[in-house]
């Protein structure tokens, strides 16, 4: 059981990391088009983005509870509490100061997110 989840963990970080790439890619390309207003397809990938790093932290959390611990307690405490926030904090920004840019906002969190995915895939 514990390989499947170890499997499935890491297997999901590289999901996450091409998924915010393409997130990355899609935003900034739209904030060229459509500058104002999040597409309904961009509204479904960051959805998705946002589902896939659930599905991250709650891999990691069973891991945790079967009692596997990653080599340092910052991949437990920076990269799976901080990286699921990311995404909730970019849309609430949006909704308030980022009004304007939208879609620039969500390519370079999205930028950001795939970074720091790939650094976290180090620490564990």
């Amino acid at each position: 059981m514990i390989n499947i989840l170890l499997t499935a963990h890491r297997w999901d970080a590289y999901i996450s990391i091409g998924w915010m790439l393409l997130a990355a890619v899609y935003g900034l390309a739209s904030h060229r088009r459509h500058p104002t207003s999040v597409q309904p397809r961009y509204k479904a990938i960051l959805i998705t983005g946002g589902s896939i790093l659930l599905l991250q932290v709650l891999l990691g959390l069973a891991l945790l509870a079967w009692g596997l611990r990653p080599a340092s307690s910052l991949h437990i405490f920076v990269y799976g509490a901080l990286s699921p926030l990311v995404l909730p904090w970019a849309y609430m920004y949006t909704r308030q100061e980022g009004k304007r840019h939208p879609n620039l906002v969500f390519g370079v969190v999205s930028l950001f997110l795939f970074a720091f995915l790939i650094r976290g895939t180090f620490t564990g």
